[in-house]
């Protein structure tokens, strides 16, 4: 389905009236309860004569309480349209800003904080447009129009754009009984693995085994073995793909065995990361943390990720976030890949600098300045 031949048969309309219920009502009378919400503001001074409020809807043709049409093509508009909605919302917004005579073409303040602060900027603009949307059905005027707000209503703003980017992504701060570390080389971790151990293993009454899987480095697997000395804990050394599996069925069913994997890059993986990753996919009982740096530059941390789905990791881990001051590259990684956000590592003291995966701690840092943005647009 093409995005641009599905906007010519799309309908757009601005609807005025004296609240956005109203409007909302009268534009959905005519349009249909499947018509896209575009666009919602107080109106500005020059079409205020129309109606204290404005909103701006999108229908593809045929739908709506129209007669006209065949209802079979209806429903497949309707259809194609609902299967398009980002990339035709997207288009639609640019449609309306540059042709409806009362529009002006800004970038709402939700989407300008989140693009500052380094979210890619459609999944920015979408958190905008469901912000608005989620606004306009409550009833609550938008802030971003030329009129100084109050605190009240960008405290209410700001609630709901950490609402909607929380609502992004998942959090899932838990370790399976087998539990491996998989990433890049200097990702950390070895070092998370420790911190794990105790603040998850022994702080929490847990019995622990640490498994080093890294045959790769001189001296990798006797670092993690003083770790196991320290902590009092037992450790095994396994050289092979083979090897780690018969190192895991024999561990006790009561201990929680962490297992360190080699820093892999991409020659490596090429090389020698196929039997592992082969039995990290195969034995349902690893559940393997894909652990990233936040600090990396958004498109090298895509690749790397993309990397190492051939071992199947089911949540993600991110290293490091003392070193960057917006976590956008955690928020925007942990929603493309669709998987949940484990820990969280902030430095190298163990155990104290590692903390659960927080949905608000991500929302509000990307956030939080929002009422600057909003003071600078009024």
């Amino acid at each position: 389905m093409n995005t641009y031949e599905d906007l010519q048969q799309l309908r757009v309309k601005s609807y005025f009236a004296p609240s956005f219920q109203a409007a909302m009502e009268q534009a959905r009378v005519e349009m249909g309860q499947d018509a896209l919400l575009l666009n919602s503001r107080e109106a500005l001074p020059e079409a205020r004569h129309l109606g204290a409020v404005e909103v701006v809807f999108g229908s593809a043709a045929g739908t709506g309480t129209s007669p006209a049409g065949n209802p079979a093509d209806s429903h497949h508009a309707g259809a194609g349209l609902e299967q398009n909605l980002r990339d035709i919302r997207s288009l639609l917004t640019c449609l309306v800003n540059s042709h409806s005579p009362f529009a002006q073409h800004r970038c709402g303040a939700i989407e300008q904080t989140l693009i500052e602060s380094g979210v890619d900027r459609a999944l920015a603009l979408d958190i905008e447009q469901a912000v608005r949307e989620k606004l306009a059905n409550r009833g609550v005027v938008e802030i971003n129009s030329g009129r100084p707000a109050s605190e009240r209503s960008v405290n209410e703003l700001l609630e709901e754009a950490a609402r909607e980017v929380a609502c992004r992504f998942s959090v899932e701060p838990a370790l399976s009984r087998v539990t491996a570390l998989v990433g890049p080389p200097g990702c950390g971790k070895t070092t998370t693995l420790v911190k794990l151990a105790l603040r998850e293993g022994l702080m929490a009454g847990r019995a622990v085994r640490l498994i080093s899987a890294d045959n790769q480095k001189i001296g990798s697997a006797e670092e993690l073995r003083r770790y196991a000395v320290l902590l009092g804990v037992p450790f095994d050394a396994a050289e092979s793909a083979a090897a780690l599996a018969q190192a895991v069925e024999t561990a006790p069913e009561n201990e929680l065995v962490l297992i360190d994997t080699p820093g892999m890059s991409a020659a490596l993986q090429e090389k020698t990361g196929a039997d592992l990753a082969n039995l990290f996919t195969r034995c349902q009982e690893f559940d393997v943390h894909l652990v990233l740096t936040a600090s990396m530059r958004a498109g090298e941390m895509a690749r790397t990720a993309d990397r190492f789905a051939a071992f199947g990791p089911s949540k993600v881990l991110f290293t490091r976030i003392d070193e960057t001051d917006t976590l956008a590259p955690v928020f925007c990684e942990v929603v493309r890949q669709n998987r949940p956000l484990s820990f969280l590592t902030n430095g190298q003291v163990i155990p104290d600098d590692l903390a659960p995966g927080s949905k608000d701690r991500i929302a509000r840092n990307l956030v939080e300045k929002l009422p600057e943005v909003l003071q600078l647009v009024a």
